[in-house]
């Protein structure tokens, strides 16, 4: 099945997005966090002891 470009460039807008966007926050040197972020590991490294539980 053949698809037109606007459907093609519908179907894949999020991606290009995405890549446009990282590649603009790596050449500006902003370090993106993973969206899984680990609370412990992010309070930790914001220093607080606290554990969740």
């Amino acid at each position: 099945m053949l698809f037109g470009i606007d459907d093609w460039r519908y179907m894949n807008a999020n991606s290009m997005i995405n890549r446009a966007m990282e590649r603009s926050r790596e050449r500006a040197g902003v370090k993106s966090q993973p969206r899984n972020t680990d609370v412990d590991a992010y309070l930790a490294n914001n220093g607080l002891a606290a554990k969740r539980r």
